[in-house]
């Protein structure tokens, strides 16, 4: 198995924060948070204050690093990339030329087509997962983690590597059999939850009501037929995306929209009607809350 000594979480959102409490409290691999976000620097200044939620907090002393901090990076570093989607270019200018020969680095961002954009970018071979937890950016500084969850990572030395660093705590790592159907139902979740709460202001816990029920069943039924026509079967039922949506947690693409970011709707609902466009398919309610949401990110 790939011997890890050190990992650089680039990203200091709630997902990276998250990612850097939990192998910093398993204490098997040195871990830094990356960033330069006013979360940061007070992560930086005061430590990270980390809440389970239902099992309260503590503070964390997480080491940080700022881009000008990290080193040549060799075959003992793990890099995973957490930030935002649409940083990809600006993280590569960064990263690439401290990569070096055997540094493994996955992308844990949401979205189609983020591996190939970190790939190319970057210049060489990416690996991948998808989350399944919920994460909030409190304040600055304060993070709150509802597990416990999961990540499914593309098969091969480095998902094992990053497994045995995480084994013990609240997060389990799962080598995918099947990489794009992980990927697929991640996205479909992430269809229906970003873009609703973002257009509604609301938490997960909020968009349970029956009255969404409609709207979440037009955006499913086109999500479905688009991973169809991409040779993926999606099982998800409203219900089952209901049942899912118990945190008080925000989204992050609400969390992008308060704050006046870009959101990652390209790769997500965006995504969904680039690709019906190719295939044919109609999907109006998709191309409804892309629209919205591009319209509230307008500035």
């Amino acid at each position: 198995m790939k011997q890890i000594q050190e990992v650089w979480v680039v990203g200091a959102g709630a997902l990276g924060s998250v990612l850097a409490a939990l192998l910093h409290k398993t204490g098997k691999a040195q871990t830094y948070l990356v960033g330069a976000s006013p979360h940061w620097h007070r992560v930086a200044q005061d430590g990270l204050r980390f809440e389970t939620h239902g099992q309260g907090e503590e503070l964390l002393p997480i080491p940080t690093r700022a881009w000008e901090q990290v080193p040549q990076l060799g075959p003992t570093d793990l890099v995973l990339l957490t930030g935002k989607a649409t940083d990809l270019p600006k993280v590569a200018h960064n990263l690439g030329p401290k990569l070096g020969e055997g540094t493994a680095v996955f992308t844990l961002q949401n979205g189609l087509g983020v591996r190939e954009l970190a790939g190319r970018l970057l210049g060489r071979p990416v690996e991948a997962g998808v989350a399944f937890f919920g994460a909030r950016s409190v304040e600055p500084g304060r993070v709150a983690f509802y597990g416990p969850g999961r990540l499914v990572l593309t098969p091969g030395e480095a998902s094992l590597a990053l497994g045995d660093l995480l084994s013990g705590g609240s997060l389990k790592c799962e080598q995918a059999s099947d990489y794009r159907q992980a990927e697929w139902s991640k996205l479909a979740v992430n269809c229906l939850a970003n873009p609703l709460a973002g257009i509604l202001n609301l938490p997960n816990h909020q968009l349970i009501s029956e009255l969404l029920d409609p709207a979440k069943e037009a955006l499913l039924t086109e999500v479905k037929a688009v991973a169809k026509a991409e040779g993926i079967e999606l099982e998800l039922r409203v219900a089952r995306f209901n049942s899912m949506l118990k945190g008080p947690n925000v989204p992050s693409l609400r969390t992008d929209i308060d704050r006046g970011r870009p959101s990652e709707i390209d790769f997500l609902n965006g995504a969904i009607v680039e690709l019906a466009a190719k295939h044919g398919i109609p999907v109006p309610a998709n191309q409804l809350v892309t629209s919205l949401i591009r319209f509230l990110t307008r500035r």
